[in-house]
């Protein structure tokens, strides 16, 4: 009995001394966010980078090359895969983009639907840095969507904008604002 006794009790304990791991562990995702680069005023309905877009994609290529960027996502608009293009090159990387559709009761807003998908995209890369290249009205509710903790607002005029999102647990994160670029 007295043996019996001693052995549970040494079972027990291997049991608790064993290293706790956690079966759910979160591993950070560092988001670069920016808007796509200055754009050409036609054609209206996707419009090109202009030579200072050229030049402001050129400067993030420059930027990030040395970031561990994993992956690349983009709206499916021109001026967006223009922006990412040299940085994708400079990585080997491809563009992914993801489809943009609008609110049906607000034009100016982004889908939920197009937010969770990028989003979601986001999420998968656990453990790495990826680059989220979109537009002034799509950009901060990718931010509230991983948890930001500041939520931006986007100046339709300004083209340098460059957010870092430390997504540190689901549905929490970090949010640093840079500027990158001419002004």
């Amino acid at each position: 009995m007295k043996t019996t006794i001693l052995i549970l009790v040494a079972f027990a304990m291997a049991a608790f001394c064993q290293p706790a791991v956690a079966q759910d562990e979160f591993k950070p995702i560092t988001v670069f966010l920016i808007r796509h680069a200055e754009r050409a005023d036609e054609p209206r309905q996707d419009p090109p980078l202009t030579a200072s877009g050229v030049a402001r994609s050129q400067t993030l290529a420059r930027l990030l090359g040395n970031a561990g960027v994993k992956a690349i996502f983009t709206s499916q608009f021109t001026r967006t895969k223009q922006t990412a293009e040299p940085l994708a090159t400079k990585l080997g990387l491809t563009v992914t983009p993801f489809t943009l559709k609008l609110n049906p009761s607000n034009p100016r807003q982004i889908a939920e639907e197009s937010t969770a998908e990028v989003t979601n995209k986001i999420l998968e890369r656990a453990g790495q840095s990826v680059l989220v290249v979109g537009h002034s009205n799509s950009i901060p509710d990718v931010i509230k969507m991983l948890g930001g903790d500041v939520l931006p607002t986007i100046d339709e005029r300004k083209f340098d904008d460059l957010f870092i999102v430390t997504v540190y647990a689901k549905g929490k994160a970090k949010v640093v604002q840079l500027k990158y670029g001419a002004e």
